[in-house]
């Protein structure tokens, strides 16, 4: 990728087009062509993520999953959307990495390790559209979550609400329940953030219902490599932006 000089106009198609073989269809095209593009809106849902009180028997859990580092984190400063604007212009789908004037550069796993706590390596995260071990979603989420989501209303947006999975994560839990509401309450609180922080969707408001076979055996969960699915996901939408 070209860069700028004192004397030169910045340049932000490639030198050598043989290797970056997408700039024609690549977001900073039209920077060459129109000398500008529309600023991105990053959709957001975390914002209710940090005022959620989190008991300890759950924390305990989240905790053995590999998200405490996520929880932990602390809320995050106000989003950029210029600079995120920018950050894309200058990635390259053809190496995954930004092509930037100082070099090459890119978003490791050591990084959402060291970001975010989680784990980098361990089983593959992938979906199942059907609910294994059940014969539909409502009895599923009634086993695994403690309680049955409007069908109407989710079925109609392919997805557990964001707002109704808060709503229940903001219901009293008290001590000396047992065991098993704590972990169904973890899980709530685990599809929270895979929805809100770690794997959202473009709509901002659901979280996939094939997300929850992944919670189903408490010692998987724990083998999951959630920090390579964040990876790929931020990958895979970083080239959708352009």
């Amino acid at each position: 990728m070209a860069s700028a000089s004192s004397e030169q106009q910045l340049c932000y198609g490639p030198e050598d087009p043989s290797l970056l073989f997408h700039q024609n269809e690549h977001i900073s095209a039209s920077l060459l062509a129109n000398g500008t593009t529309n600023v991105l809106r990053v959709r957001r849902t975390e914002s209710k993520v940090w005022a959620l009180l989190i008991h300890e028997n759950v924390m305990y859990w989240l905790d053995v999953w590999g998200f405490r580092g996520v929880v932990q984190c602390g809320r995050p400063m106000r989003m950029d959307n210029e600079l995120i604007t920018a950050l894309i212009e200058r990635w390259r789908p053809e190496r995954h990495c930004f092509h930037l004037p100082v070099g090459e550069v890119t978003v490791t796993l050591q990084d959402v390790q060291s970001l975010w706590g989680l784990r980098a390596g361990g089983h593959v995260f992938t979906g199942r559209d059907y609910p294994v071990g059940f014969e539909d979603w409502p009895s599923k989420c009634r086993d695994l979550l403690g309680w049955i989501p409007d069908a109407e209303t989710e079925t109609k947006h392919g997805g557990l609400l964001m707002t109704s999975l808060i709503h229940q994560a903001t219901m009293p839990l008290g001590d000396g329940l047992p065991e098993y509401a704590y972990i169904q309450r973890a899980r709530i609180n685990a599809l929270i953030l895979l929805g809100g922080l770690i794997l959202p969707d473009t709509t901002g408001c659901k979280v996939p219902f094939m997300w929850l076979n992944a919670l189903d055996d408490l010692e998987d969960v724990a083998n999951i490599s959630w920090g390579s699915a964040a990876l790929a996901y931020m990958y895979h939408y970083l080239c959708e932006g352009l």
